[in-house]
């Protein structure tokens, strides 16, 4: 019996997935610059020329490595701006990134490890840069909501505490205090205790 156009663009879904999260480990191991298609094409099980029906080029397969990641970052956030009012943002926020990466502390490995590639910025950095200041935006959304004197200040160093908190938590997840330091952020930078 012949499959259904439902069965075909599941595999089809499937086999996508399959090949862009091939991508991310090996550019996150491996290297962007130094991953081959042909390397990703067997990573994932499959023939170079059936990974070029998916993605023409391995810049492409970056492009969706980048989008599957954000996804998982921007469902989280989005969930947060829309189920909170605008001044009780900010420690849902916070607690929503820091559940995500101790969740998923492989994943978030795998990010850092791409973000900091050469290869990768030429490529994707302005895209970073952008998402960056996407979340900033939020932070300084939720201190002006606080009172604080210098919002965009603040916002900016907000976001350095958090990402200096993501690095230090990568490197020792075992010891690392993350709820503690979540509660710190937040009394610190104007939100009410959850």
């Amino acid at each position: 019996m012949p499959r259904t156009t439902a069965q075909n663009e599941q595999i089809r879904a499937e086999t996508r997935a399959t090949i862009v999260e091939s991508a991310m480990r090996l550019f996150a191991q491996k290297g962007y610059a130094t991953t081959t298609t042909r390397s990703i094409a067997t990573e994932a099980g499959l023939s170079v020329g059936l990974m070029y029906h998916y993605f023409d080029s391995k810049e492409r397969l970056l492009y969706a490595v980048f989008d599957f990641v954000m996804a998982r970052i921007d469902e989280v956030i989005t969930a947060v701006l829309l189920t909170h009012p605008p001044g009780e943002r900010l420690p849902h926020l916070l607690h929503a990134i820091f559940d995500l990466l101790t969740s998923q502390h492989e994943f978030w490995g795998l990010l850092y490890s791409l973000r900091t590639q050469p290869a990768i910025s030429v490529v994707l950095g302005d895209d970073f840069r952008q998402r960056t200041a996407a979340l900033r935006g939020c932070f300084m959304d939720e201190l002006v909501h606080a009172g604080k004197e210098n919002p965009q200040l603040e916002a900016y160093y907000l976001y350095s505490v958090v990402e200096g908190a993501i690095q230090q938590y990568l490197l020792d997840p075992a010891n690392y205090p993350m709820a503690e330091i979540v509660e710190k952020m937040i009394a610190q930078f104007g939100g009410k205790q959850t």
